[in-house]
Order: C-alpha cells, then structure tokens, then sequence
C-alpha cells in the first residue's frame, strides 16, 4: 500500500539529507557561509534543495509578486534546525573525520538474529578508546524513562559498534535539532546489557519468523493502555475518529495512517501478479505487460467501523 507521512517527518529528512551532504569535504564552503549568516539561505545550492523537496511536499507558502515568502514556518524550521546540527561540534573535534550515513548489516549465528539499518554520523577517537555515535532527532521532545535507559535505537547502535569496531567503547548520542541550548542526550551500556539485548533481538527474531494474522489481531495499541510518559500504547491510533479531521486550531489531527480505509491505485505484473508499485493518485505509468487497478483498502480491523473506542480525549486535543 502506498504510505502517508506527516509534516514533521519530512521536515527530518531533508534535515538529515542536509546534515549529511555538508559534512563531505567539498561542501565545507557551505557549511562556513551558513554557520557565518546564521541561516541557510546563505548558501544557494543548500537552500535550493530545501525548498525544492518543501514545494515538492506541498510545504511552502506561495509565492507572492514573484518573490519567496521568507517567513515561511516549514522552511524556517528546517534552517535553526540544520542552524543546531552544524553548530554542535559537527566535524567531531579531536576525532577522526566523521563518516555520514553508515549502512551496517549485522547476521549472527548465536544468538540467532538480522539487523540491518543506518547511523547517521561515527567519528572514532582512537586515543581514547571510543566511538561517538550521532543521530539526529527531529522530534518535539526528549526521551524520558524507560524510553531513554532502555533506548533500542542506542542499544543497537552500541551493539553494531562492538561487532564492527571492537576496540572503541561506543557511546550514542541522539542530537535533538529543536533544542539548541542542550540537544544531546547520551547513553552507554556495559557488554553485560548488549548480551542481554542479543538474547532479546534473538526472542524478536523468532517471533516475527512466526508472526501470523492471529498474532496480529490479538495485540492492538488500542487496546493497549496509555503510558504515562512517552509515545506508545493507544496513543501511536491517534485521536481522529475520521480522516482528515481538526484540532481547535484548525490544523489537521494526527492518526496513525493505518487507521481509515482508502483507495489507491497499483501497478500490477500480469503474468505473476505481482505488486510493483502504488499509488494514492492514479499518477502511474502503464507499462507492458502491467496493469494498474484501482484498489481499496479496509483500514486496520480496529478501527474500521465495528463500533470500537478511538479513545479520543477532549482535554488531549
């Protein structure tokens, strides 16, 4: 099926597309003259790409008499947080040059387990014996609780480093780009805990190896309770009980885009009946020997008219 994001999510990306190109040598120049203004469009190639990918998300406020807004919320979110990645320590001073973007592929035999991801930024300080972690959160607030002690992002990323780098002391720090004055959060766990969490990835394993409709239907977040701190539970439904819904302040409410049922459209092999690629708009180019079908989907069995509790709350909203 085809997937929906939301306004915050793409505003992260094109922040880590950002964070991620300015630091190869060649671009140091842009990363200076931004650093020197204050402000992304002080480099045009950067602010060319940002608000190319904002137009192309239907984010940026049109133009008026010819000339850009420059007020604009979107785009100018995404410049102090950018503003907030380049200023913290961005080359990783003392350290090797920092690697951007690095895709790992961890297959263990015992504990069995596969893992696959990305980091966004290591840089190795070999003289002390450790490698820093960076990944850059674009979200609203830290983590608390157990979110934070227990991190599965940081344990894994931990446990990578101690598979690919084992002579470095891994330690993870998450760089939240909307808190300028304090934005890291930083965590490390002792090779006792990462032999914990291989037995767990090795449970997780297993489990989706097996994963069935049954398992499916028998654990829903909505029927899971509300957590007093963090996002989880019933919260990750949303609080719409239809789509495209309103908060009091007019702006769109968040569901989990799962939720309602839609149409969409998909291009189809003929011959096996496979899958290609989708579509919410009937934007896809016909190919020999592929058929595109006007498909729908039921939305989640939880929330799709069968008289279930959205739990919407009046005072949340």
């Amino acid at each position: 099926m085809p997937q929906s994001t939301n306004s915050g999510a793409l505003r992260g990306t094109i922040c880590h597309l950002i964070l991620e190109l300015l630091l190869k040598p060649r671009h140091r120049k842009h990363y200076d003259t931004i650093l020197k203004e204050g402000h992304i469009n002080a480099s045009v190639p950067v602010d060319k790409v940002v608000r190319k990918f904002l137009d192309e998300h239907e984010m940026l406020e049109p133009e008026e008499g010819g000339q850009l807004l420059m007020d604009e919320p979107h785009y100018e979110l995404c410049s102090s947080m950018i503003i907030v990645g380049l200023k913290h320590d961005f080359f990783g001073e003392g350290g090797d040059y920092p690697k951007p973007e690095y895709e790992f592929r961890i297959e263990n035999k015992n504990p069995k387990y596969n893992i696959r991801g990305f980091i966004d930024k290591t840089t190795a300080y070999p003289d002390e014996g450790k490698l820093k972690i960076v990944d850059y959160k674009s979200s609203k607030a830290k983590f608390q609780g157990k979110d934070l002690d227990t991190n599965i992002q940081a344990m894994m990323y931990s446990l990578v480093a101690t598979k690919l780098w084992p002579e470095l002391k891994p330690i993870v720090s998450f760089m939240f780009l909307k808190f300028p004055r304090q934005p890291f959060q930083e965590l490390e766990f002792n090779e006792y805990a990462l032999k914990g969490f291989e037995k767990h990835l090795e449970s997780l394993n297993l489990e989706i190896n097996n994963f069935s409709e049954e398992k499916a239907t028998s654990n829903f977040a909505a029927d899971k309770p509300r957590p007093s701190k963090g996002f989880g539970g019933s919260l990750m439904c949303g609080f719409a009980r239809h789509p495209g819904q309103l908060k009091k302040n007019g702006l769109p409410m968040w569901h989990c885009p799962y939720k309602f049922a839609y149409d969409y459209y998909a291009s189809i092999e003929e011959e096996t009946g496979k899958v290609v690629k989708t579509s919410f708009e009937n934007d896809l180019e016909e190919k020999d020997g592929h058929q595109i079908k006007k498909l729908k989907y039921d939305g989640c069995p939880r929330h799709n008219g069968q008289g279930q509790d959205s739990g919407f709350d009046e005072f949340l909203d």
